[in-house]
């Protein structure tokens, strides 16, 4: 079913999941140190996979097991607006006899969105560092304000390295500014491919959308601090091109 047949039947639904993030949101404003950054994480994947099965989109996850158990710096492909709650939802916990809990990501986000009152809102419950790439000062100072809190904070860093979403089949040009983060924090870098999300928010259609996300092998420290930044970046494109190309 389309988004549009669900909301002839399940509009007041979808309107309440709406009213309780923007209430989640107000509450996490009003007292900050109420809420765990784990129960933040947990309550926006479930609002997450709630907007997903609205668009009926589902998600394959490969790999999970493979990521790194330290903070780690993830850098996958971006082709929608909804890359990052596809993301989120990839990072649950796969094995729910499994000890421990749900993954919890940190993203990196453009100023622009800070604009927006509530998806800056929504992001702030995920703790996102905002960076003005028009400014090189500024850009410099929260990459390393971003490195510093996931390192620190021991999670999972998400930055989209080709700075927007790229509509054509190709990848964009993937920047050197994310591998810096990793370079100067000792991170583990984890690319991710994720298959063609572009009609993932297309309200008419009807078929469900498979969103194959794979978390390829960790490229450590030690195999890149030597490296050129373009030359890692060119590495990491690389790899989620060769794994974009076995899915199809």
């Amino acid at each position: 079913m389309s988004f549009n047949f669900k909301m002839v039947f399940l509009w007041w639904h979808f309107l309440w999941c709406l009213w309780r993030l923007k209430a989640m949101v107000r509450k996490y404003r009003r007292m900050p140190d109420e809420l765990t950054p784990q129960q933040r994480n947990d309550y926006l994947l479930k609002r997450a996979k709630q907007l997903l099965w609205y668009f009926n989109v589902k998600i394959n996850v490969e790999g999970y097991s493979d990521l790194p158990k330290s903070p780690a710096l993830l850098l996958p492909n971006h082709k929608s607006n909804i890359d990052p709650l596809i993301i989120l939802a990839a990072l649950e916990k796969k094995d729910f006899a499994m000890l421990g809990r749900n993954k919890i990501p940190t993203f990196l986000g453009k100023i622009e969105l800070k604009r927006k009152k509530f998806a800056s809102g929504v992001l702030e419950l995920l703790d996102t560092i905002f960076i003005n790439r028009q400014d090189l000062r500024q850009s410099l100072k929260s990459l390393n304000e971003f490195g510093d809190f996931v390192k620190n904070n021991k999670r999972y860093g998400v930055i989209f390295p080709e700075g927007t979403r790229i509509t054509t089949d190709e990848l964009g040009e993937f920047k050197a500014g994310a591998i810096k983060v990793a370079q100067s924090q000792y991170l583990t870098i984890v690319p991710v491919s994720i298959s063609d999300t572009r009609q993932a928010l297309n309200k008419n259609r009807g078929k469900k959308l498979l969103v194959n996300v794979k978390f390829l092998k960790p490229i450590k420290p030690a195999d890149f601090l030597a490296m050129d930044n373009l030359a890692i970046a060119n590495r990491v494109k690389n790899e989620i091109e060769m794994s974009l190309d076995k899915n199809e």
